[in-house]
């Protein structure tokens, strides 16, 4: 694949749901499986950003994604999700952390800028709030500067 942007997401869910009378997390396991349930071959994302800033593998970067249909994103763009709903919330610490070190790390190794970085709603063309209006572009901008400077 060709990519030269990373779009960024959030999954506008909860944390965490329940399931079979028990509290698990929404993870890219479950992500996976909504999207199936969609009827998509995969999860739409490659990568998953946990609360707690872990970074869970999706959708394999070897595929086109299937999380931005505008402005050609899902065939040049990685997309990376991070779970939660900041459109309600703000997004903790630890995960804001987390992203800027996968996309640091997918910069690197794209050899790609700062400013090939997307919310998903400055795709040209993408009528959406995503990654939520809480979401921190201006502390998530200045540490992406600061970690390849």
């Amino acid at each position: 694949m060709d990519w030269q942007k990373i779009v960024i997401h959030h999954t506008a869910s909860p944390t965490e749901v329940r399931r079979s009378g028990k509290i698990v997390p929404v993870d890219a396991a479950m992500i996976r499986e909504w999207h199936r349930t969609r009827g998509w071959s995969d999860i739409g994302y490659h990568f998953v950003i946990m609360p707690d800033g872990r970074c869970e593998d999706g959708r394999p970067l070897y595929r086109s994604g299937a999380h931005c249909n505008v402005g050609h994103r899902n065939f040049i763009g990685i997309g990376i999700c991070l779970v939660g709903n900041f459109s309600e919330t703000e997004v903790p610490d630890t995960q804001l952390v987390g992203l800027v070190n996968k996309v640091v790390q997918l910069l690197a190794a794209f050899k790609l800028g700062v400013g090939d970085v997307e919310l998903h709603r400055d795709v040209p063309g993408a009528a959406t709030e995503c990654p939520g209006r809480y979401f921190p572009e201006d502390a998530f901008k200045k540490e992406l500067e600061e970690s390849i400077s």
